[in-house]
Order: C-alpha cells, then sequence, then structure tokens
C-alpha cells in the first residue's frame, strides 16, 4: 500500500490540527458512526514547482473512513479554479463542463482504514506568468450529516531566472561532413527585468559552429574534448517574457558520432566580459555578427524532458560507423617459460566515440582476454581487472582485483582520453608462464566495442600457445 497511506492517522492528525477539529474528532467513543466527522480527506499540503523544469504535476486524492463501520455515501467537491492561473491545461476528476471544479458524488463504500482513491489534479505546463505565486486547491467531502469535512494543498510557482528551453532540433541524423541549424531560447523566470544574460555552450569533440559571434570566446577544454562557447547577450530582457537566437549552423566534423550539447544561461552583469572564467587559452570571435536576441513570436522547440534540473542538453546522433580491430598473438615456449605478450585494439574509423549503454552490460571492456588453458598470467596490466572465469561476468562475479596475477579472465578499459580514436591503438602486455606440457591450448580476446561496427568478424582474435 501508498506509504503515505500506511501513515493515514498520522496525516490525519496533522489535518486536524490544520482544520481546527481537535482530537475529538477522532475519538471513536465522541464520533457519531457514518458521519462527516468520521471522513478523512489526504492530499499532500504543498507542491512547488519550477515553470522551465516542470512539465507538469499530478496530485491525488483520497478519502479515507476513521470510523468502526462502512461509509456507502460520500460526495467530494474539489475546487482547483485557481490552478487556472497556473496552467492552461489543468484536469480535475468529476468535472465534465471543465470549470476546474469536480463534483463526485456516490462514493463508497468506504470501509475503516481503507482509503479511497477520488482521483488526480493534474497540472500541465506551467504559465511563465505564474512565477511567484501560489494558488490553493480546497476539497470537502461530505455523508450529509453536518459540516462537511475540508482539506487543502497549495501549488507554488518558484522563480528561477532565466531559463534554456530551445535548441537543436529533434530526430535529425546528420552526416559526417554536414550542417544542421542550431536555434536557441529561453524564457525569464522571474518577475525582474534583466540588463543582460550569458549564453553558453557545450559542444562534444565532433561539434563546431561555422560563425564566429564578436560577443563570445570560444574555451577548448584539451582533456575532454569539448568546446564552451560563452556569449554575452544584452537586453533588457522583460519578467515572463521569452526570447530566441540563432547560433547559425551547426558543423558536423569528420569523425563524428554520438555527439553532445550542453546549453545554460545565467543573469550576468551588463559590463561583465562574455566568458565567466578568463583563460589563457580563450579565443574571442572575430566574425562580423554578434549574436543577438528578439522577442519570441512562435512555438519553442522544447528539449525539457521530465524532471531535467536546470542546465539542458540533447544529442546529435551522426550517421557514421567505426571498425575496431582487435589484435591477437601466439605465445611459444616450454613448460616454465614466462612469455610476454601484446593483445591490441585498433579503431580504423572512420567514426570516434566512447562506449555506449548498450555496450556496458557486462564486464568485457574496451579489451577482454580470455586467458588459454595451461597457461597461468604472472602479471597483468595494473589498470586490468582479473576474474575468476574466462567468460565475461555481471557485476562483481568472480571479481579478483586490478593488475592481479592468476587470473583467468581480464578486463581492460579504454585509457586514453574520453573518445577512442581513429587510428589509435590501446596495447595491453601480459606475461603469460607455461604451465603443462601439451601441445597447443587457445584463448582469444575480444573487445565490447560493437555497436555500429560494419566489421564485427575482426572484433575478436585467437591467443594460441604452442608447446614445441
Amino acid at each position: 500500500m501508498n506509504r503515505r497511506l500506511r501513515n493515514l492517522p498520522h496525516v490525519f492528525l496533522a489535518a486536524c490540527a490544520l482544520l481546527g477539529t481537535g482530537p475529538a474528532a477522532i475519538a471513536d467513543t465522541e464520533r457519531p458512526e457514518g458521519s462527516n466527522r468520521s471522513l478523512a480527506v489526504v492530499v499532500r499540503s504543498s507542491i512547488i514547482m519550477q515553470a522551465a523544469n516542470h512539465p507538469g504535476y499530478t496530485e491525488d486524492v483520497w478519502v479515507s473512513n476513521l470510523g468502526r463501520r462502512d461509509i456507502t455515501d460520500v460526495s467530494v467537491t474539489i475546487d482547483a479554479s485557481a490552478l487556472g492561473n497556473v496552467s492552461d491545461d489543468v484536469d480535475v476528476p468529476c468535472d465534465p463542463d471543465g470549470d476546474l471544479v469536480g463534483e463526485c458524488r456516490g462514493i463508497g463504500p468506504v470501509r475503516s482504514g481503507v482509503p479511497v482513491k477520488i482521483g488526480d489534479v493534474r497540472t500541465g505546463g506551467l504559465k511563465a506568468s505564474a512565477v511567484g505565486t501560489y494558488q490553493m486547491v480546497r476539497i470537502a467531502a461530505t455523508t450529509g450529516d453536518g459540516p462537511p469535512v475540508t482539506n487543502r494543498f497549495t501549488v507554488a510557482v518558484d522563480e528561477t531566472g532565466p531559463e534554456f528551453d530551445r535548441g537543436a532540433p529533434k530526430r535529425v541524423r546528420p552526416a559526417p561532413g554536414e550542417t544542421m541549424p542550431l536555434p536557441g531560447g529561453f524564457t525569464n523566470y522571474s518577475r525582474s527585468t534583466l540588463e543582460a544574460v550569458r549564453v553558453s555552450l557545450t559542444l562534444s569533440q565532433g561539434l563546431s559552429l561555422t560563425e564566429r559571434f564578436r560577443n563570445c570566446v570560444w574555451q577548448p577544454d584539451v582533456e575532454t574534448g569539448t568546446t564552451r562557447v560563452e556569449c554575452k547577450l544584452k537586453g533588457p530582457f522583460a519578467p515572463y517574457a521569452s526570447y530566441d537566437f540563432d547560433f547559425g549552423a551547426l558543423r558536423i566534423g569528420a569523425h563524428a558520432m554520438y555527439e553532445d550539447i550542453g546549453y545554460r544561461v545565467r543573469e550576468m552583469p551588463a559590463g561583465a566580459p562574455p566568458g565567466e572564467i578568463q583563460r589563457e587559452n580563450d579565443e574571442q570571435g572575430d566574425g562580423p555578427n554578434e549574436l543577438t536576441a528578439v522577442p519570441r513570436t512562435g512555438a519553442t522547440t522544447s528539449l525539457r524532458p521530465d524532471d531535467v534540473a536546470y542546465d539542458l542538453s540533447s544529442t546529435v546522433d551522426v550517421r557514421n560507423t567505426a571498425d575496431f580491430v582487435v589484435g591477437g598473438a601466439t605465445v611459444r615456449g616450454r613448460p616454465g617459460d614466462v612469455v610476454p605478450v601484446e593483445l591490441t585494439v585498433r579503431n580504423l574509423g572512420p567514426g570516434e566515440r566512447d562506449e555506449r549503454p548498450e555496450e556496458q552490460t557486462g564486464n568485457a571492456g574496451a579489451l577482454w582476454f580470455s586467458v588459454p588453458s595451461g597457461v597461468t598470467v604472472v602479471h597483468a596490466p595494473p589498470h586490468c581487472v582479473a576474474y575468476e572465469k574466462s567468460r565475461p561476468a555481471s557485476g562483481l562475479k568472480g571479481f579478483m582485483g586490478l593488475g592481479k596475477p592468476k587470473g583467468r579472465g581480464y578486463s581492460c578499459g579504454h585509457q586514453a582520453g574520453p573518445q577512442f580514436q581513429v587510428g589509435h591503438v590501446e596495447r595491453q602486455r601480459f606475461e603469460l608462464r607455461i604451465d603443462k606440457p601439451a601441445k597447443s591450448s587457445t584463448g582469444y580476446v575480444t573487445t565490447m566495442y560493437r555497436v555500429r561496427d560494419p566489421r564485427l568478424r575482426n572484433n575478436t582474435a585467437r591467443v594460441e600457445v604452442k608447446v614445441p
């Protein structure tokens, strides 16, 4: 049962305190069975929302019988008319005429200790003009015997300042070398006029802007391969108003595959520079144009999913592939010999990427080494994880530790930066001791990089042991 309903007596005590009914309202010896004083209306006490971060909210309304006998006929009135000031998309139970006042009749039986759900009060996308306000929803329940039992909840809309709400088109799959439009926009979710805002874009390695606005700075990050573009847009920007701008064309790089765009907008002092933090490698835009914002006249291309917080992002899925090829080895020697081997994974391109979520279901890693029978690993790379079994497992099953010898399987992650670049080779060096005087045995090496690999055959290679 719902956790809130299990604690219903405590909720009702709080409601009684709020409504001034006092302890006598819940004492069985003083409450007529089947009367209104046996009823409780259960809702959340308050809801705090942010217009930019919530596409809507749902509050459920319940009635409960705190007496010992069933109540067979309950009427509930839900007055949510004030929510018309919050949203143009409001649903109220038992409201066929759409006036946001629901009249629910003939509810029952309501059994002792078994709450009955009346329905949901749903609020859709919030109005910018609702920022900084709060509205009350009032509920009354009655059996027709005495004054109704009432409760209420509050819907409050916080001020959050400027928030990004427009960005890259959805469901666009460009090819390498192409360009695509990159619009932008924000809404001022505050009651104050803003003199200036700082607009920030974070572009992953395969993306770049074709225009170099002179009121922007470019801040490349060597470690992550991303580039942040920060621009100063001058206002004034009115309260509750929305504004749009155009970043121009977004260029798709030759090696791009799974790319990301991060968006951010914040209020800034009118006299401050475009960059929030000044860096030595900042590049000032040298183009002829400035990035400017104009009042919004059309519909918003919204990128905000449910419950997103503050900053916004979108993905650019590029029509590209990456061919990963694995290199095995041959181990030659006699029993007792310790033989070094080098196992490799190379990206032949043309795309560059990191591991995908669907490739992280097991422990294969960028390279998985299944040790041949008849040999023992006496030295392993310090960043490779040793396992007791020769096949990848999920979770920590068979986990031995980083760089441990005597494993039967090893998972080695990608080491050189966030993207596995074209032409890069991951080299993993092991030392194997030949134990048994068998003629030969075979293990294998493979990679988890399989998504959009046009040649899966070269993702696995043999590791052979040959004894004279």
